[in-house]
Protein backbone atom coordinates (compact mmCIF):
# COMPACT_ATOMS: atom_id res chain seq x y z
CA UNK A 1 0.00 0.00 0.00
CA UNK A 2 1.29 3.37 -1.00
CA UNK A 3 1.81 6.10 1.62
CA UNK A 4 1.49 9.55 0.88
CA UNK A 5 4.96 11.22 1.88
CA UNK A 6 5.51 14.50 3.43
CA UNK A 7 5.56 16.60 0.16
CA UNK A 8 2.10 15.29 -0.63
CA UNK A 9 0.34 15.77 2.35
CA UNK A 10 1.76 19.45 2.93
CA UNK A 11 0.18 19.86 -0.73
CA UNK A 12 -2.94 18.58 0.20
CA UNK A 13 -3.16 20.83 3.64
CA UNK A 14 -2.04 23.95 1.09
CA UNK A 15 -5.24 23.04 -1.52
CA UNK A 16 -7.75 22.05 0.92
CA UNK A 17 -6.78 25.75 2.88
CA UNK A 18 -6.51 27.64 -0.69
CA UNK A 19 -3.44 29.00 0.04
CA UNK A 20 -0.24 29.87 -2.66
CA UNK A 21 2.74 28.52 -1.18
CA UNK A 22 4.09 26.86 2.16
CA UNK A 23 4.55 30.28 3.80
CA UNK A 24 1.15 30.78 3.37
CA UNK A 25 -0.66 27.57 4.40
CA UNK A 26 1.76 28.07 8.11
CA UNK A 27 0.47 31.33 8.67
CA UNK A 28 -3.07 30.07 7.85
CA UNK A 29 -2.89 26.86 10.07
CA UNK A 30 -1.51 29.13 13.02
CA UNK A 31 2.23 28.07 12.70
CA UNK A 32 5.32 30.55 12.18
CA UNK A 33 5.71 30.93 8.25
CA UNK A 34 8.50 28.32 7.99
CA UNK A 35 6.89 25.53 9.61
CA UNK A 36 5.80 23.76 6.46
CA UNK A 37 8.96 24.57 5.13
CA UNK A 38 10.61 22.69 8.47
CA UNK A 39 8.54 19.67 8.27
CA UNK A 40 9.12 19.20 4.38
CA UNK A 41 13.18 19.71 5.20
CA UNK A 42 12.91 17.20 7.95
CA UNK A 43 10.36 14.91 6.50
CA UNK A 44 7.55 14.96 9.49
CA UNK A 45 4.03 14.19 8.38
CA UNK A 46 2.10 17.11 10.19
CA UNK A 47 -0.46 14.60 11.62
CA UNK A 48 -2.08 16.95 14.17
CA UNK A 49 -2.44 19.31 11.59
CA UNK A 50 -4.22 16.46 9.29
CA UNK A 51 -6.15 16.13 12.43
CA UNK A 52 -7.40 19.56 12.22
CA UNK A 53 -8.07 19.79 8.59
CA UNK A 54 -10.23 16.04 8.48
CA UNK A 55 -12.59 18.11 11.29
CA UNK A 56 -12.45 21.30 9.12
CA UNK A 57 -13.25 20.04 6.14
CA UNK A 58 -14.97 16.37 6.04
CA UNK A 59 -12.13 15.06 4.99
CA UNK A 60 -10.16 11.45 6.15
CA UNK A 61 -6.87 10.69 6.91
CA UNK A 62 -6.67 7.97 4.75
CA UNK A 63 -7.12 9.96 2.00
CA UNK A 64 -4.23 12.56 3.45
CA UNK A 65 -2.16 9.42 4.35
CA UNK A 66 -3.12 6.70 1.92
CA UNK A 67 -5.54 8.61 -1.15
CA UNK A 68 -8.66 6.71 -0.48
CA UNK A 69 -11.86 8.33 -0.53
CA UNK A 70 -14.69 7.47 1.69
CA UNK A 71 -17.21 5.33 0.11
CA UNK A 72 -20.50 7.24 -0.39
CA UNK A 73 -23.69 5.86 -1.51
CA UNK A 74 -26.64 7.67 -3.18
CA UNK A 75 -29.23 9.28 -1.14
CA UNK A 76 -32.85 8.01 -3.16
CA UNK A 77 -31.04 4.77 -3.81
CA UNK A 78 -30.78 4.03 -0.35
CA UNK A 79 -34.23 5.58 0.92
CA UNK A 80 -35.15 2.67 -1.61
CA UNK A 81 -33.05 -0.13 -0.60
CA UNK A 82 -34.61 0.62 3.08
CA UNK A 83 -38.33 0.78 2.00
CA UNK A 84 -37.98 -2.56 -0.06
CA UNK A 85 -36.31 -4.55 3.20
CA UNK A 86 -39.29 -2.77 5.12
CA UNK A 87 -41.46 -3.73 2.52
CA UNK A 88 -40.41 -7.37 2.41
CA UNK A 89 -40.37 -7.59 6.48
CA UNK A 90 -44.19 -6.83 6.14
CA UNK A 91 -44.58 -9.63 3.47
CA UNK A 92 -42.93 -11.95 5.70
CA UNK A 93 -45.30 -11.24 8.68
CA UNK A 94 -42.19 -9.21 10.78
CA UNK A 95 -43.85 -5.68 10.52
CA UNK A 96 -47.45 -7.11 9.04
CA UNK A 97 -49.04 -4.26 11.59
CA UNK A 98 -48.08 -1.42 9.77
CA UNK A 99 -49.40 0.06 6.67
CA UNK A 100 -47.97 1.14 4.08
CA UNK A 101 -47.76 5.04 4.77
CA UNK A 102 -46.01 3.78 8.25
CA UNK A 103 -43.33 1.86 6.56
CA UNK A 104 -42.81 4.40 4.29
CA UNK A 105 -42.31 7.01 7.44
CA UNK A 106 -39.93 4.41 9.01
CA UNK A 107 -37.72 4.50 6.50
CA UNK A 108 -37.39 8.24 6.10
CA UNK A 109 -36.60 8.01 9.99
CA UNK A 110 -33.95 5.24 9.64
CA UNK A 111 -32.22 7.44 6.57
CA UNK A 112 -32.09 10.26 8.52
CA UNK A 113 -30.04 8.17 11.20
CA UNK A 114 -28.05 6.52 8.54
CA UNK A 115 -26.82 10.47 7.29
CA UNK A 116 -25.72 11.08 10.25
CA UNK A 117 -22.61 8.78 10.29
CA UNK A 118 -22.17 8.11 6.35
CA UNK A 119 -21.50 10.29 3.61
CA UNK A 120 -24.51 10.30 0.40
CA UNK A 121 -24.62 11.70 -2.80
CA UNK A 122 -27.18 14.24 -3.23
CA UNK A 123 -29.36 13.37 -6.73
CA UNK A 124 -26.56 15.89 -8.71
CA UNK A 125 -23.14 14.13 -8.08
CA UNK A 126 -22.53 16.11 -4.92
CA UNK A 127 -21.38 14.19 -1.66
CA UNK A 128 -23.23 15.35 1.69
CA UNK A 129 -20.48 15.36 4.00
CA UNK A 130 -21.29 14.27 7.46
CA UNK A 131 -18.28 14.02 10.58
CA UNK A 132 -19.26 11.91 13.47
Amino acid sequence: MKVNNTVEVLEKLRNLYECKNLTELSRKIGKNSSWAAQAKKNDALPLHECRNACLEFGVSMDWFLFDKEGQSVDKAELLNLIQEGLFESKELAILEDLTLEQLKATSALILKQVENIVITKKGNGLEDRKVV
